[in-house]
């Protein structure tokens, strides 16, 4: 089971990571490519994070309203929409598969 502890030490552990990077290495000996992906890993991470906590409940694969309600936020983010439009698009969208299924 994913608890908030686990993701609070995940954040702390992918922002110390960055940190370290920026402290102890020094950027323009990286290759390019290598940039590029770590710029991208804790999006990347946090990401996974939500994926599993969306399709899993009690350890076990839950597809549900859940999914839909972070789908619609996904596209709206894609749509580079405000943030509340976001939130209010995806509650709105959980809770109407809530109540139609």
């Amino acid at each position: 089971m994913l608890t908030w502890t686990v993701v609070i030490a995940l954040a702390l552990g992918v922002y110390g990571q960055r940190a370290a990077g920026a402290l102890f290495l020094k950027a323009d000996r990286l290759p390019e490519p290598a940039k590029r992906v770590l710029d991208k890993l804790p999006l990347a991470i946090i990401a996974a994070v939500i994926a599993l906590t969306t399709v899993t409940a009690g350890g076990q694969l839950s597809l549900d309203a859940r999914l839909a309600g972070v789908a619609v936020a996904g596209f709206c983010a894609w749509r580079k929409l405000p943030m509340l439009v976001a939130v209010v698009a995806a509650a709105a969208t959980t809770a109407l598969v809530r109540a139609v299924f």
